[in-house]
């Protein structure tokens, strides 16, 4: 008899927010869920959900030059 596999480890979303920095503004960019991805500048939620980091990146930086 073979042993059990172990369990896949999915981690439990959100994680813990990245944070970038876009001239003097930051960006905190989160995974809420696989393939979700939000971000905020300087504390301000960006509207939009993302498909990737990336995307949420891009999203912020536009919002930072505003």
């Amino acid at each position: 008899m073979k042993p059990p596999k172990p369990a896949a480890h999915h981690p439990t979303y959100p994680t813990l927010p990245v944070d970038f920095l876009a001239g003097e503004h930051r960006l905190s960019i989160l995974c809420v869920a696989v393939g979700r991805w939000t971000v905020s500048v300087d504390g301000l939620l960006v509207s939009g959900i993302f498909r990737t980091q990336v995307e949420a990146w891009e999203a912020g930086v536009r919002a930072a030059e505003t």
